[in-house]
């Protein structure tokens, strides 16, 4: 059988809309926090990995050292996050969530847990293991080309 290349546009059409939603979504959720999507998307980070550099959660995430330094940035401005000397490098220095921060992050987390069992109910099993499944094929293909230097394919 062979695949039909309008559903492949058709879904990444889909993905590009509920990106758009999950970010006006989580604005929305954690608007009175003073804290956007993409500044959850660097707390998450630091969250996870802990300190880091600009540059490498701007690799992680694929995006320009640039946007990320104008989030960290604001997020240093709001007391989430500080910075430090990095003794491995004078011009990167490592970033890392405050006590502010990390207690705020925790909130989000919070938040999140109802809005995410709520999509989950919604959802169901099966169809959340189908988008998780052709997702992550996706991702997969998309990490694949951009390894080999094709992604001007």
């Amino acid at each position: 059988m062979t695949a039909d290349p309008r559903k492949a546009e058709a879904l990444t059409r889909e993905i590009r809309a509920c990106f758009n939603r999950l970010r006006s979504f989580a604005d929305a959720l954690h608007g009175g926090l003073g804290i956007t999507a993409a500044m959850r998307a660097v707390m998450e980070s630091l969250h996870e990995g802990g300190e880091q550099t600009v540059p490498a959660i701007a690799r992680a995430k694929s995006v320009t050292r640039q946007h990320i330094q104008v989030l960290v940035n604001a997020l240093v401005e709001s007391g989430f996050v500080a910075s430090r000397p990095n003794p491995t490098d004078k011009r990167s220095p490592l970033i890392a969530l405050t006590k502010r921060g990390a207690a705020a992050f925790a909130r989000l987390r919070q938040r999140e847990k109802a809005a995410l069992a709520e999509l989950a109910r919604s959802l169901g099993g099966k169809d959340l293991d189908a988008a998780l499944a052709a997702l992550a094929a996706l991702r997969g293909y998309l990490d694949g080309k951009l390894n080999q230097g094709e992604s001007n394919v």
